[in-house]
């Protein structure tokens, strides 16, 4: 699953959102203090599908990582060592229960040939499974065993199949998906990411008299050409008319495109933007930390 926020600013008229900013930046994993081990080891993972899972997890994770290389060192576990930073540990197991349901299905009721020319709706009997999956996943220090997630996640998917009908999955085919889906959601609570995102301009004009509020236009247009240039323009806007809400909100845009994270929360909350914009530049200097922090640590 990928990473995209188009955010759509409050204000005070309800203005058309074209324009955007095209950034990129750190964001950090949900569970950061996983995310902070340098090595994970698989342990058992018990149930009828805990190997399944296992070996999928371990493939999420060797594939996955802010810069398209594994983010963990992977440990396999022994005895002799080497110990990992964090045990993966859990359980997964899967069920079917079979019924018989009663479906109107299509049957042909004339032939001329081996062509069907008319289809009439009979009742048929039909089979139906019940796939339930559930996986529990934690992961704990290994050198204090503190437990640092801990995540229970149930999936389910119902198939009926009719006479006459074709392509429906297996039950064991349906369970492998749902193993894959474990693994992936795992993957995408324990690593931060690196993504490009984009967030959308304010374009309200509401306040500006009619020449600022063409140059505010202009200066909306050039930002998908220049935006170092528009930023320096919604500035010198700022200082003629201080506290309108688009010219800071832009603001705010234009220290999260350089950065500046704590100005970018200051100009967001003045302009009466979301508790989201605020809480994403707050994200976004932790995930930027601790990827310095790793660097140098590596």
């Amino acid at each position: 699953m990928r990473f995209m926020l188009c955010l759509a600013a409050l204000g005070l008229a309800a203005p058309a959102y074209a324009e955007v900013f095209e950034m990129n930046g750190h964001f950090p994993a949900p569970y950061r203090d996983v995310s902070l081990a340098r090595s994970i080891g698989i342990d058992r993972i018990a149930g009828r599908d805990g190997m399944a899972l296992g070996l999928a997890i371990e493939g999420q994770l060797s594939r996955r990582g802010p810069d398209g290389r594994p983010y963990y060192d992977l440990v396999a576990l022994s005895r002799r060592g080497p110990d990992a930073d964090v045990l993966v540990s859990g359980m997964a197991d899967a069920s079917v229960r079979e019924g018989d349901v009663k479906r109107k299905v299509e049957q042909c009721a004339e032939k001329q040939g081996d062509k069907c020319v008319r289809k009439d709706k009979v009742e048929a009997t039909c089979l139906q499974e019940m796939v339930s999956f559930s996986s529990t996943l934690r992961v704990a220090r290994s050198d204090d065993g503190r437990i640092l997630y801990t995540q229970t996640r149930p999936q389910s998917e119902t198939i009926t199949t009719c006479p006459g009908d074709k392509g429906k999955p297996s039950p064991r085919e349906v369970v492998a998906r749902m193993v894959r889906t474990a693994a992936d959601r795992f993957a995408d609570d324990i690593l931060p990411r690196h993504e490009d995102y984009r967030i959308r301009l304010r374009e309200g004009r509401e306040g500006m008299d009619k020449a600022m509020g063409q140059a505010f236009k202009d200066s909306i247009r050039l930002s998908q050409r220049d935006p170092v240039a528009a930023c320096g323009q919604w500035a010198a806007m700022a200082g003629t008319l201080p506290g309108h809400p688009s010219l800071l909100f832009n603001a705010g845009l234009c220290a999260e495109r350089a950065g500046d994270y704590a100005g970018a929360e200051h100009a967001y909350r003045q302009a009466g933007g979301a508790e989201e914009d605020a809480t994403r530049v707050r994200g976004l200097a932790v995930g930027r930390d601790d990827a310095q922090r790793r660097a140098t640590e590596g």
